[in-house]
């Protein structure tokens, strides 16, 4: 009698361990975007910073979080558009660990991109990914120190030599 509800019960845990397991890893990548395409997709441990790109051609900086349950969507902005570089920032909020800012441009000299915010005498760098959408590249940095506020776009060439200059109330 022992060994059948031993049985019983090993056979409960396995059942519930697999659906868990199951939920958890069937969930889509991107649950909310499914129609957009993505040209970055960066993982932190609070959660994913996600650069899109729409039918209509505009672009969007989105942060999911993960959980048990899979990705929730937390947050997204739209970019503006200075000439050929689109310039998104996603503020920290309660639910928004860091501030933000993404770069999405098509300038095939453009190579290295900083980010300044008054206030702040160190300049960060962006990581940068070249996408498979027609040389797109995207440029992006996040940091529990940026606000958001008066920022100033830097890019630069091979050489590095300054060809984008931004400054962003």
């Amino acid at each position: 009698m022992k060994e059948h509800l031993l049985t019983l019960l090993l056979a409960i845990t396995t059942g519930i361990t697999m659906f868990v397991f199951t939920v958890i890893h069937t969930q889509p990548t991107v649950p909310v975007f499914s129609q957009d395409e993505i040209l970055f997709e960066h993982q932190t441990s609070q959660g994913n910073i996600i650069v899109r790109q729409n039918a209509y051609d505009e672009f969007a900086l989105s942060f999911l979080t993960r959980g048990i349950a899979g990705k929730s969507y937390v947050g997204s902005s739209y970019a503006t558009t200075h000439d050929d570089v689109h310039f998104s920032t996603l503020a920290a909020s309660a639910n928004i660990p860091f501030t933000t800012h993404a770069i999405v441009s098509s300038n095939p000299d453009l190579h290295h991109v900083i980010i300044m915010e008054s206030g702040f005498q160190i300049a960060h760098g962006t990581h940068a990914k070249r996408t498979t959408c027609e040389l797109t590249q995207v440029f992006l940095v996040s940091s529990v120190d940026l606000t958001g506020k008066d920022v100033m776009v830097v890019g630069f060439d091979a050489e590095g030599t300054i060809i984008l200059e931004i400054a962003i109330p």
